[in-house]
């Protein structure tokens, strides 16, 4: 009898990590991805603002050098952006 009950402990701890498995994927699938795109995006959008910023003090465009709270809110377009639409390809492949 004790054989018996270890085989089904066993198959019981088998599905046990197999649900595990699944949700870790699930999480790293529909939640870390789009972030790690939105992340891209941020970072995408930031540089090229940044880049303008620099070139436009350089050529004598801007009077001085400053990045602002707006530069960074139009950044968060771009992660919003990137991640929305890594967000929205679950769906289209449905």
């Amino acid at each position: 009898m004790k054989a018996q009950s270890n085989i089904y402990s066993a198959e019981n701890n088998s599905e046990i990590i197999e649900n595990n498995f699944e949700e870790i994927n699930n999480v790293k699938v529909y939640l870390l991805d789009p972030l790690k795109f939105g992340v891209m995006g941020f970072a995408a959008f930031f540089s090229l603002i940044l880049i303008t910023t620099v070139f436009g003090y350089l050529f004598g465009f801007q009077e001085s050098f400053s990045i602002g709270l707006n530069d960074v809110i139009y950044s968060l377009t771009g992660f919003v952006f990137a991640a929305g639409s890594k967000f929205m390809g679950f769906f289209s492949n449905e």
